[in-house]
């Protein structure tokens, strides 16, 4: 530990790091429904929170901003699993031969889902 002369205030706790994560903690949850964005956001506040853990840089608020990070990578990993559990079964040609018969498929089990018309190259 490092004295300090008599008369200086105590140095100010650095809290930068801390802050960042904790923004980008909660971006990723915001981000998660921007087509994943949130997942390289949730992965580059993982990484700065570890660095603010490590250099002491606003433990408590890197703390936290991992947290919702981890959190934002977690729901993004069940609605991908839930997602392609969906999805997969439609694509077996044996049971849906045809575009459309897969089409039909995805809107039955994809609540989202819309087929539309493909364009063809040359034509009206």
């Amino acid at each position: 530990m490092a004295y300090r002369p008599v008369g200086y205030p105590p140095r100010q706790q650095r809290k930068g790091l801390g802050v960042t994560t904790l923004v980008l903690g909660i971006a990723a949850l915001v981000t998660l429904l921007v087509c994943g964005l949130g997942v390289v956001v949730a992965i580059a506040g993982l990484i700065v929170g570890t660095i603010a853990v490590v250099r002491d840089n606003g433990r408590g608020m890197a703390v936290t901003g991992m947290v919702l990070s981890a959190l934002a990578l977690l729901i993004a990993i069940a609605a991908g699993v839930w997602f392609f559990s969906r999805v997969a079964p439609c694509s077996d040609r044996s049971r849906y031969p045809t575009k459309a018969d897969r089409d039909h498929c995805l809107e039955h089990r994809v609540p989202f889902f819309r087929a539309t018309e493909t364009p063809v190259p040359g034509g009206h």
